[in-house]
Protein backbone atom coordinates (compact mmCIF):
# COMPACT_ATOMS: atom_id res chain seq x y z
CA UNK A 1 0.00 0.00 0.00
CA UNK A 2 1.18 3.49 -0.74
CA UNK A 3 2.62 5.13 2.39
CA UNK A 4 0.77 8.36 1.54
CA UNK A 5 -2.64 6.70 1.31
CA UNK A 6 -5.07 8.33 3.65
CA UNK A 7 -2.62 11.02 4.69
CA UNK A 8 -3.79 14.43 5.66
CA UNK A 9 -1.90 17.56 6.57
CA UNK A 10 -1.25 18.39 10.21
CA UNK A 11 -4.36 18.06 12.34
CA UNK A 12 -5.13 20.91 14.70
CA UNK A 13 -7.40 20.13 17.65
CA UNK A 14 -10.04 22.87 17.72
CA UNK A 15 -12.22 21.50 20.54
CA UNK A 16 -12.77 18.22 22.37
CA UNK A 17 -14.94 16.86 25.13
CA UNK A 18 -16.06 13.40 26.20
CA UNK A 19 -18.38 12.84 23.22
CA UNK A 20 -17.20 15.20 20.48
CA UNK A 21 -14.15 16.55 18.74
CA UNK A 22 -13.51 19.28 16.16
CA UNK A 23 -10.38 19.01 14.03
CA UNK A 24 -8.88 21.31 11.41
CA UNK A 25 -6.74 19.94 8.56
CA UNK A 26 -6.50 19.62 4.79
CA UNK A 27 -5.82 16.80 2.34
CA UNK A 28 -2.65 17.24 0.27
CA UNK A 29 -2.96 17.21 -3.50
CA UNK A 30 -0.56 14.23 -3.54
CA UNK A 31 -2.98 12.01 -1.60
CA UNK A 32 -4.06 8.86 -3.44
CA UNK A 33 -7.57 9.67 -2.19
CA UNK A 34 -7.78 11.94 -5.24
CA UNK A 35 -6.54 9.37 -7.79
CA UNK A 36 -9.16 9.03 -10.49
CA UNK A 37 -11.58 11.50 -8.86
CA UNK A 38 -11.37 13.31 -11.30
CA UNK A 39 -8.50 14.00 -13.68
CA UNK A 40 -8.05 17.75 -14.02
CA UNK A 41 -10.53 18.46 -11.22
CA UNK A 42 -9.68 16.30 -8.18
CA UNK A 43 -12.36 15.91 -5.50
CA UNK A 44 -12.37 13.87 -2.30
CA UNK A 45 -14.62 10.83 -2.87
CA UNK A 46 -17.42 9.94 -0.46
CA UNK A 47 -15.70 6.73 0.63
CA UNK A 48 -12.58 8.73 1.58
CA UNK A 49 -14.69 11.11 3.66
CA UNK A 50 -16.24 8.19 5.55
CA UNK A 51 -12.76 6.67 6.01
CA UNK A 52 -11.45 9.95 7.48
CA UNK A 53 -14.37 10.16 9.92
CA UNK A 54 -13.79 6.59 11.14
CA UNK A 55 -10.00 6.92 11.35
CA UNK A 56 -9.99 10.28 13.13
CA UNK A 57 -12.83 9.27 15.50
CA UNK A 58 -10.96 6.07 16.40
CA UNK A 59 -7.78 8.03 16.99
CA UNK A 60 -9.29 10.82 19.08
CA UNK A 61 -11.69 8.71 21.15
CA UNK A 62 -9.17 5.88 21.66
CA UNK A 63 -11.46 3.10 20.40
CA UNK A 64 -11.62 0.97 17.29
CA UNK A 65 -14.72 1.92 15.33
CA UNK A 66 -16.45 0.11 12.54
CA UNK A 67 -19.48 1.28 10.58
CA UNK A 68 -22.44 -1.07 10.62
CA UNK A 69 -24.88 1.25 8.83
CA UNK A 70 -24.83 4.58 7.03
CA UNK A 71 -28.08 6.18 8.14
CA UNK A 72 -27.92 9.50 6.33
CA UNK A 73 -25.13 11.31 4.53
CA UNK A 74 -25.38 14.48 2.45
CA UNK A 75 -22.60 15.59 0.13
CA UNK A 76 -23.28 19.27 -0.50
CA UNK A 77 -20.02 20.67 -1.92
CA UNK A 78 -16.86 19.18 -3.42
CA UNK A 79 -13.79 18.89 -1.21
CA UNK A 80 -10.74 19.84 -3.24
CA UNK A 81 -7.04 19.29 -2.40
CA UNK A 82 -5.48 21.63 0.17
CA UNK A 83 -8.81 23.22 1.16
CA UNK A 84 -8.85 23.95 4.91
CA UNK A 85 -11.44 21.72 6.57
CA UNK A 86 -13.01 21.44 9.98
CA UNK A 87 -14.32 17.99 10.81
CA UNK A 88 -16.77 17.86 13.70
CA UNK A 89 -17.43 14.36 15.08
CA UNK A 90 -19.85 13.46 17.84
CA UNK A 91 -20.47 9.99 19.23
CA UNK A 92 -24.07 9.75 20.43
CA UNK A 93 -25.84 6.54 21.51
CA UNK A 94 -24.07 4.22 19.10
CA UNK A 95 -23.96 6.72 16.25
CA UNK A 96 -21.33 8.98 14.77
CA UNK A 97 -22.65 12.35 13.68
CA UNK A 98 -20.20 14.28 11.50
CA UNK A 99 -19.83 17.45 9.47
CA UNK A 100 -17.05 18.61 7.15
CA UNK A 101 -17.09 22.39 6.83
CA UNK A 102 -14.85 25.36 6.16
CA UNK A 103 -13.04 26.80 9.21
CA UNK A 104 -15.56 29.65 9.55
CA UNK A 105 -18.51 27.33 8.94
CA UNK A 106 -19.75 29.28 5.93
CA UNK A 107 -19.42 26.23 3.65
CA UNK A 108 -20.65 22.77 4.61
CA UNK A 109 -19.09 20.08 2.43
CA UNK A 110 -20.81 17.01 3.85
CA UNK A 111 -22.62 15.78 6.93
CA UNK A 112 -24.23 12.63 8.17
CA UNK A 113 -25.01 10.00 10.74
CA UNK A 114 -23.64 6.46 10.80
CA UNK A 115 -24.30 3.59 13.20
CA UNK A 116 -21.07 2.32 14.71
CA UNK A 117 -19.77 -0.88 16.18
CA UNK A 118 -16.75 -1.00 18.45
CA UNK A 119 -14.31 -3.86 18.21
Amino acid sequence: MNADFGKYNEVKLVAKNENSVALEFSIPDTSPYFDGHFPGFPVLPAVAQVDLVVRLASEHFGINIGISKINRVKFLNSIRPEIPLVLFIEIDRGNIVFKFSSPGGETVYSSGTMTISQY
